[in-house]
C-alpha cells in the first residue's frame, strides 16, 4: 500500500489589509542590545492592540530595525524578544492619521540558564500552555517559542531561493536500513517545501489521515506548534534527561487518554549555552495497533541564519508500509512489512538578490579500504550501496569512496570479479551516515576456500569429498531465490549434506543431492565426489537452467559455479 505524507502548518498569523482608502500610518522601531547598544539582528518585534493580541510581526533587520507600515488609527504597544534577552514592551501609544511613530526598546541579557537546569530530577507534572516566572518549564518553553515565532515569521515571507534536495527511501523493518533511496533536487523562490495543513484540522481530523485506501502523514512546523489548537491540546514538560549531546528537552504530548483521531508526541532539543532550538523529533500516538511502532515518526531541523532568519534546513517523516498475511487460523493479519521515509535538506539559501546567506546543508558518505584474504589491498572490487545506481571501484590502493549521501543507515556491497563469476556475491555490511561526516569501511574479500568452508561449517561430510556452491541467476543476472538445485553423478553412495532424493529415470547405480537457494540465490553441497563428473541443474516451476558439468579433483577444497535461469 502506498504511502504519502505532507509536513502541515497553516501559518498562524495573518498581515493586516489595509483599505487603499485609508490614509498611510507607519511605525518605526529600533530594537538594541544592553551591550553597548549594538543593534538586534533577528529579534522578534510584535505590534499588539489594546487588549494584547498581536496584529502583526515581522523580523528586526541588520541594523535592528522593525517597520510597520499602513497601521490603522489606534493605540498600540510594540514588543521585540530575542533568545537569550529578556521581553521589552513599549508604553501605550496612540496613531494619528499620516503620522509616523518612532519607538527604541532594549533587550537585557537574559538571567536564564539552560544549562544550570538538572534535568535528572522530576521535571513535575506536565502543563498545559505553561507559564509563570521562575517555572523551569516556562523558562524553557519561552525560549523555543521565540525560534519557532522567528521561523513562523520566516516561512511567511518567502523571499528566499532555496536549494532543495529531497529523498524517498525503503527502509528495512528490522535494521532501518537504506533498502532504496530516489534523490530529486529542485531550485526556486518559496516560502516552505511542504504544502501546508491548518493546525485546527490536524487536531480535529489527526496528523494522519485516510485518504481513500492511503494514508497522509503529517508533521508540524513552527506555526502549527505556536497555535491556540495545538497549545491547548498538548502538555509539555521537562525531558527526563540530557541527549548525548548535552542538548535540554522539552517534550510535549496529547493531554488525556483517550482519542478518536493520530496525534503526535515530541521532544524540542535547546542548546544549553545559547537557548537555541536545535531539532524537533516526534512520534504518531493513537495509531491502529498494527501501525504503532517506535520508528513511525519524523525530525524537523531548525537552524538561525547569519542575518536572523530561522529556516528548516533538515526535515523526514517515517510511516510504515502495511501488508497483511494469513495465520494458521485463517485470520487476516496486518503487519510492518517495511518503512517509506520522505525527507529533504536545503543545500543553500540565496537572498531575492542573490547574495549567499551561507546556509550549505552537507552530505555524508562512505570510504574504506578493499584488502583480499591476506590482507593486500585489492583494485577493481565493484562498491555501491543497495537500492542506488550509484557505484565505484576500489583504485590499486584498494580505496574507495562514495559522497552525496543523506543521513541514514546504509547497506554497502561488495563485488569482486572473481568470486562474481562463480557465483557469489558477499552479504551487504551495513554503516551509518551521519551528514557532513565520511564513514569509514575495510573489507576483506574471502578466498574460494574461506566462501565454502563458512558455507558448510559444522556439516558433516565424508573423508575425501569436496564442497561445490554456487548462484543461481536470471537472464538478467538478478539472484533466484526459492530455486530448486539438484546435482547427480554415476556410481557413487550418497555422503551427505542437503536432503536425499531418488532422481527418476535414472539407473540404480546414480545417487544425488537436492536444495534449495536462499534469498540471494546461493545454493551449497556439502559432501559431494571428487574426481567425478557432476551434473547440476536448476528450476523454479517450469524454467529450468541448462545442464552443468564440474570435475572437482581430490586436491582441491571444491568449486563455485552459475546456473542461470533463461527463461525469467
Amino acid at each position: 500500500m502506498t504511502r504519502f505524507f505532507r509536513l502541515a502548518g497553516a501559518l498562524a498569523f495573518a498581515l493586516f489589509v489595509v483599505p487603499a482608502s485609508a490614509a498611510a500610518q507607519t511605525i518605526l522601531v529600533r530594537v538594541i542590545g544592553d551591550e553597548g547598544g549594538r543593534p538586534m539582528v533577528g529579534a522578534v518585534a510584535s505590534l499588539l492592540d489594546t487588549s494584547g493580541v498581536m496584529v502583526t510581526n515581522t523580523l528586526t533587520d541588520e541594523r535592528g530595525r522593525a517597520l510597520f507600515l499602513d497601521v490603522p488609527l489606534g493605540t498600540y504597544t510594540v514588543r521585540a524578544e530575542m533568545i537569550g534577552k529578556s521581553t521589552s514592551e513599549t508604553d501605550a501609544f496612540e496613531i494619528a492619521e499620516g503620522s509616523t511613530i518612532s519607538r527604541d526598546l532594549m533587550l537585557e541579557s537574559s538571567a536564564i540558564l539552560l544549562e544550570g537546569i538538572e534535568v535528572a530530577t522530576d521535571a513535575g507534572r506536565c502543563q498545559v500552555r505553561p507559564g509563570g516566572e521562575g517555572l523551569l518549564v516556562a523558562d524553557v518553553w519561552e525560549e523555543a517559542r521565540k525560534a519557532l515565532s522567528a521561523a513562523s515569521i520566516t516561512d511567511q515571507v518567502g523571499a528566499y531561493r532555496y536549494e532543495l534536495l529531497s529523498y524517498d527511501r525503503q527502509l528495512d523493518r528490522r535494521s532501518g536500513a537504506v533498502l532504496s533511496e530516489e534523490q530529486r533536487r529542485q531550485e526556486g523562490y518559496m516560502t516552505t517545501p511542504f504544502e501546508s495543513r491548518p493546525a485546527a484540522d490536524l487536531v480535529d481530523n489527526g496528523f494522519v489521515q485516510r485518504d481513500g485506501r492511503d494514508f497522509l502523514y503529517y508533521a508540524p512546523d513552527a506555526s502549527v506548534l505556536l497555535s491556540d489548537p495545538f497549545l491547548d491540546t498538548h502538555c509539555f514538560r521537562l525531558a527526563d534527561s540530557r541527549n548525548e549531546e548535552g542538548l535540554v528537552g522539552l517534550g510535549f504530548e496529547p493531554t488525556g487518554d483517550e482519542k478518536s483521531v493520530p496525534d503526535i508526541q515530541g521532544t524540542m532539543w535547546l542548546h544549553p549555552e545559547t537557548a537555541e532550538l536545535q531539532w524537533l523529533e516526534f512520534q504518531y500516538t493513537f495509531l491502529d495497533e498494527e501501525m504503532t511502532s517506535e520508528m513511525v515518526g519524523g525530525r524537523v531541523d531548525f537552524e538561525r541564519m547569519p542575518n536572523g532568519t530561522w529556516i528548516v534546513p533538515e526535515w523526514w517523516i517515517r510511516m510504515p508500509i502495511m501488508e497483511n498475511q494469513t495465520g494458521f487460523d485463517r485470520r487476516v493479519r496486518n503487519y510492518i512489512a517495511q518503512y517509506h521515509q520522505t525527507g529533504g535538506l536545503v543545500l543553500e539559501v540565496r537572498e531575492a538578490g542573490g547574495r549567499s546567506l551561507g546556509q550549505r546543508a552537507e552530505t555524508g558518505g562512505i570510504e574504506g579500504v578493499v584488502r583480499d584474504s591476506l590482507g593486500i589491498p585489492k583494485r577493481g572490487v565493484r562498491v555501491g550501496v543497495v537500492g542506488s545506481n550509484q557505484e565505484v571501484y576500489s583504485n590499486a590502493e584498494g580505496e574507495y569512496s562514495i559522497t552525496g549521501l543523506t543521513a541514514g543507515r546504509y547497506q554497502v556491497r561488495f563485488v569482486d570479479a572473481q568470486l562474481e563469476s562463480m557465483g557469489y556475491i558477499p552479504n551487504p555490511v551495513e554503516r551509518d551516515v551521519v551528514r557532513g561526516e565520511m564513514a569509514f569501511l575495510e573489507f576483506f574479500t574471502p578466498s574460494i576456500g574461506d566462501v565454502l568452508f563458512e558455507a558448510c561449517e559444522g556439516e558433516e561430510r565424508e573423508r575425501g569429498s569436496v564442497l561445490l556452491a554456487g548462484t543461481v541467476v536470471d537472464r538478467r543476472d538478478r539472484p533466484v531465490p526459492n530455486a530448486s538445485v539438484q546435482i547427480v553423478w554415476a556410481g557413487y553412495a550418497v555422503a551427505g549434506g542437503g536432503s536425499v532424493e531418488r532422481v527418476r529415470d535414472l539407473t540404480e547405480n546414480v545417487s544425488g543431492f537436492s536444495t534449495t537457494t536462499n534469498t540471494t540465490g546461493f545454493f551449497k553441497f556439502c559432501g559431494v565426489p571428487s574426481g567425478r563428473r557432476l551434473t547440476l541443474q536448476a528450476a523454479v516451476e517450469n524454467d529450468r537452467s541448462d545442464e552443468v558439468d564440474v570435475t572437482i579433483p581430490g586436491g582441491q577444497t571444491g568449486r563455485m559455479t552459475v546456473l542461470r535461469l533463461e527463461g525469467r
